[in-house]
């Protein structure tokens, strides 16, 4: 695997591919807020051959550049990620995304259809039908609340809340422990720690970026969704009015997963089950003109 960095109007945004090209569209991995393409190691070898498949870092984490003043809501994500894939000559693929990442995903496929063949929503936050629903976590959401004092702190105050906040999210807290050292380290500057306050006050400002992504028909293609059962961010009410909603947006094109014995960081926890699963929605087929309504 060779990595690259590519100039994003003078941010850079770090990817790399994996697999090998084939007769199956790419694939596209997108982390969720505060981890990195990390998150994908052992589900990476479990994909199905015949798939290239392109992981980023979203700006502001992992090996991308801090934001600076760049935007990082989901909607400035999407806008991005879909630069990016212009860039690497993709014009079509599949996502797969992952808590916010999902909801990234589910962005792009909303405003460029003809790009996103099938879409992979694993454990969605900040995904939802109506801004009142797209919410943050409580103990991120108490975080966020004191931005003006992580601001004046040593960064390793900030990132140490985070993972205090997110080790909740591992079912396996040993585990969990370990991914969030590797993930958080970045946060851990003057530059990562400015990343993280931009990330969580960009939060509270898309709370309305993926309405329009679950409007009735909204959504083209097949989509997966799949939930741990243990996640602790999303409660049954609202996963169940995420479902309803996502089931309108595809016009019934979705295959709902609960993975048992998960909570909300499932490509790190149960990444045989992700791979079979995201295995079967590349063999799905793809809608024709003719299969959708006139009015599309």
């Amino acid at each position: 695997m060779r990595g690259e960095f590519v100039d994003l109007a003078g941010a850079r945004m770090y990817c790399y591919a994996f697999g090998s090209r084939g007769v199956g569209e790419p694939i596209v991995l997108i982390h969720g807020a505060f981890t990195s393409s990390h998150l994908w190691q052992d589900l990476l070898p479990r994909l199905p051959e015949g798939h290239r498949v392109l992981v980023l870092d979203l700006l502001g984490h992992g090996r991308s550049d801090p934001p600076g003043g760049a935007a990082m809501t989901i909607a400035a994500h999407a806008e991005r990620v879909a630069q990016l894939l212009d860039i690497m000559g993709v014009p079509v693929a599949s996502l797969v995304g992952h808590g916010m990442g999902a909801a990234v995903a589910a962005a792009i496929a909303q405003r460029q259809p003809t790009r996103v063949a099938r879409l992979a929503l694993i454990n969605p936050t900040m995904l939802a039908d109506t801004p009142r629903d797209a919410m943050i976590s409580g103990r991120l959401a108490r975080i966020a609340a004191l931005l003006p004092l992580w601001r004046w702190l040593a960064p390793g105050w900030l990132a140490s809340a985070l993972h205090a906040s997110l080790l909740p999210a591992y079912a396996q807290r040993d585990r969990g422990a370990h991914s969030l050292d590797v993930y958080l380290r970045g946060f851990r500057t003057r530059d990562g720690r400015d990343a993280a306050c931009a990330q969580l006050a960009a939060l509270r400002a898309s709370r309305a970026d993926t309405v329009s992504a679950l409007q009735p028909g909204a959504l083209h293609g097949p989509v997966l969704l799949a939930v741990g059962r243990l996640d602790p961010l999303r409660s049954e009410s609202r996963t169940a009015r995420l479902t309803t909603a996502l089931a309108a947006a595809t016009r019934g094109a979705l295959s709902i997963h609960r993975l048992p014995g998960v909570a909300h960081v499932a490509p790190e926890e149960a990444p045989d089950q992700l791979g079979a699963l995201i295995t079967e929605l590349l063999t799905r087929p793809l809608p024709t003109p003719s299969s959708e309504s006139p009015d599309d």
